[in-house]
């Protein structure tokens, strides 16, 4: 779904962006801004990039309650970080906020849910059909040769870069690992990850 020109609705929601986030990552699908969030050319791209950063944050930065979660997510200086952790644990049934979750599929797409509704307003988040939070989700990459070829296909330029980047670091880690002996190829290749994930 496309809300962009509807300016009867909150930002968020009008830039297909319900998770809210500010300009400076070059997600795939953005094609603007607006007083400095960022707009999507639809909704399945800002689910997208809101279910990636959820995931990213669970598997990759090993943030996995809630609390870990959103308080990266919404840090204290830009939210009342404590409310917004509430509000989420108690749309998500009244779960502990200090509990490990299991962040399957099923799990991700109910704290989607939740932060839409602290973003958004329950009655906006409610524009959304659960149907685009599962394609949002579906389009995430599972690993790095899937993220490479979104990438690719989205901008050949920079995935191919990308892969220049990975080849030419591999060079270097495998002299570096061959004069010191304490670096891997498996650093590198997370360094890359890392450096790509939110493309």
């Amino acid at each position: 779904m496309d809300f962009r020109g509807q300016s009867n609705l909150p930002l968020g929601l009008r830039n297909n962006n319900p998770g809210d986030f500010r300009v400076g990552v070059n997600w795939i699908g953005a094609v603007g801004s607006e007083n400095g969030f960022i707009t999507f050319s639809d909704d399945s791209y800002g689910l997208r990039a809101l279910a990636y950063d959820l995931s990213t944050k669970y598997n990759d930065d090993g943030l996995t309650s809630i609390t870990d979660i959103i308080t990266v997510y919404a840090p204290p200086s830009e939210n009342d970080t404590a409310a917004y952790i509430a509000a989420v644990c108690q749309d998500m049934g009244g779960i502990d906020p200090n509990a490990d979750i299991n962040l399957d599929a099923s799990v991700l797409a109910s704290l989607m849910r939740a932060i839409m509704n602290h973003e958004l307003g329950a009655q906006y988040s409610a524009m959304i059909p659960d149907a685009d939070i599962q394609k949002g989700i579906s389009m995430i990459p599972q690993n790095i040769l899937d993220e490479l070829g979104t990438l690719i296909q989205a901008n050949p330029a920079a995935g191919y870069g990308a892969i220049g980047l990975i080849i030419a670091l591999a060079i270097v880690t495998f002299m570096t690992w061959k004069k010191y002996g304490n670096l891997t190829f498996s650093n590198i290749l997370n360094t890359v990850k890392n450096g790509i994930r939110s493309l």
